[in-house]
């Protein structure tokens, strides 16, 4: 039987490529081998002949970490003590007591417990202190040390004292449950046809949630969604590709990977008809906070001209990490891949690489095209299609919220007054913040202030000897000062919104406080209007409009 002269040609071409590849492989596998030769004799050198005693499991996971650190900032190696937020991330759940913990005047605090949690079951609240985790003092507890002591394997103790203002110390004594992460803050409607929905993450239990929330607002007749992703760090690519088969038309492409090896080269399409129909207009919010999967959805929806993108620059990580499990309780998070949206566009920022041993081979800055034929940039990040910078909040308010000042008066005074849903900020409450904060040891240095110091102690000598010197420090330690009233005056517009939050805050919980912030959050301002005008929508979207 006689083959044809094309097939001949194509076997030939298969056999070399499979050679080629071969020869690739091999010479890889090559390299590997002859350098980690040169690996384990040092280790095993400094393992036996170094001067001190060395701990072998220390020194390999040095090196290891040392290796790692030639890479990008995401490829790390993690122990089983270190993989909280994998777990979180990829289950969805862990094993705790249900607090939502921060650092509030150098004092770990409860900022909010958990629903149907064993904290809120036993009468924890919002506000109180933890002063020690199974008797061992927080005082110097970092907030990482403390919620990993409170963690733990479910069905299992934990004895947390609690200082209540107003209150002696009380010991709680706990057992661990399974905690479900809630991915979705809030949902709800805004007005009576915009609906706003928050997403904190992108976990196992996002697309669910977002599901729900969809149809919830699908039902209650919403003709605009406002989609919150600020301060939205990422998590699972999947999640994201589950939301956006929710927002887009089916059959679309809607973010592709690629990477060295086959397993790293894929591309995603939307597989379902939307929940909510596409002609519900839509707005995507971001900021420097909204990273990987946040901006594989606003870069998706902003490629696909499905919806608007308002706020910031997104953060600009566009690395697809893949977890290996070394054994059951190590795992190495590598970088594998790269993410692509739609029109191209790569979301990584430039300058990631934080060695030589690797080379970026992606090219410069390029200019790329939206579905209606917009011109986005491939710059790093998302570009909001409508820019909005949130108002630098000023000194005083920024440390009383750094201290937690406005959610500790806001819980003691909500204990003492039994506060209704209806928060109004009156002058009472005001002054007496203006009290409660009077006593507190607040650092109202600015930065001008800070750099003056600096500048006197290296002139210190001179000024002694040179009155020219210490006038003009004189006349500059005279422009920075401040009073404490004055400052607070000054800022009473800003006080009273922060008062506002944390208030709605400690009476409502997280719910409460987001919705407080929609008469004066400039970004969800902005992303109200611009749905709202049709017009402006429109055009925005489909430049043949104009």
């Amino acid at each position: 039987m006689k083959i044809s002269r094309s097939i001949k040609r194509t076997l030939f071409i298969s056999v070399l490529l499979v050679t080629v590849v071969s020869i690739g492989r091999s010479d890889l596998y090559r390299d590997i081998s002859s350098n980690w030769r040169m690996v384990y004799e040092v280790y095993k050198r400094v393992m036996t002949d170094y001067a001190d005693q060395i701990d072998p499991k220390k020194l390999a996971t040095a090196g290891i970490d040392g290796m790692l650190s030639e890479l990008d900032p995401y490829s790390v190696y993690l122990e089983e003590q270190d993989r909280h937020q994998l777990n979180l991330l990829t289950r969805g759940n862990y094993g705790g007591v249900g607090i939502q913990l921060g650092v509030r005047n150098d004092s770990l605090t409860v900022i909010a417990p958990i629903d149907d949690s064993p904290a809120q079951r036993a009468g924890v609240i919002t506000g109180d202190k933890i002063i020690a985790v199974d008797g061992e003092s927080t005082s110097e507890m970092s907030l990482d040390h403390a919620a990993d002591n409170i963690r733990g394997q479910k069905d299992t103790k934990v004895t947390l004292t609690i200082r209540r203002w107003g209150e002696e110390d009380i010991d709680f004594v706990l057992t661990r449950s399974t905690i479900t992460v809630k991915d979705v803050s809030y949902s709800g409607m805004i007005n009576d046809k915009t609906g706003y929905i928050r997403l904190n993450r992108f976990s196992r239990n996002s697309s669910g949630e977002m599901r729900q929330a969809l149809r919830s607002l699908d039902n209650q007749g919403v003709e605009r969604i406002i989609l919150d992703l600020r301060g939205n760090p990422g998590g699972l690519m999947d999640a994201a590709v589950q939301i956006l088969d929710m927002l887009v038309e089916k059959g679309v492409e809607v973010v592709s990977m690629s990477g060295r090896s086959n397993e790293s080269n894929r591309t995603f399409t939307s597989q379902n008809k939307p929940i909510v129909d596409t002609s519900i207009r839509l707005a995507v919010l971001i900021d420097g906070g909204s990273a990987s999967a946040s901006e594989i959805v606003a870069g998706a929806i902003q490629d696909l001209d499905r919806g608007i993108v308002v706020g910031t620059n997104s953060f600009g990580k566009g690395l697809v990490q893949t977890a290996y499990q070394l054994d059951e309780a190590r795992t190495l998070k590598m970088t594998t891949a790269k993410y692509y949206i739609p029109s191209g566009r790569l979301i990584q920022k430039p300058g990631y690489l934080r060695g030589d041993v690797a080379a970026d081979a992606e090219g410069s800055d390029s200019v790329f095209a939206t579905v209606n034929g917009r011109r986005v940039i491939s710059n790093g990040g998302i570009t909001p299609d409508f820019k909005v910078e949130q108002e630098r909040t000023p000194l005083l308010t920024r440390e009383c919220w750094r201290k937690g000042l406005f959610f500790e008066f806001s819980s003691k005074y909500h204990k003492v007054h039994q506060l209704t849903k209806n928060i109004e900020i009156t002058d009472n409450i005001v002054e007496e913040f203006r009290s409660f904060i009077s006593s507190k040891n607040l650092d109202l240095k600015s930065e001008g202030e800070k750099e003056l110091a600096k500048l006197e102690e290296m002139l210190k000598e001179e000024s002694e000897t040179d009155k020219r010197i210490e006038h003009s420090l004189s006349v500059l330690r005279k422009h920075y000062e401040q009073d404490m009233d004055d400052l607070f005056n000054d800022e009473l517009y800003h006080i009273r919104i922060m008062l506002e939050r944390d208030m709605s805050w400690a009476v409502g919980g997280i719910g409460m406080r987001i919705e407080s912030s929609f008469d004066d959050d400039p970004v969800v301002l902005k992303a109200i209007e611009v749905v709202a005008d049709q017009y402006a929508y429109g055009s925005t979207l489909d430049p043949s409009m104009n």
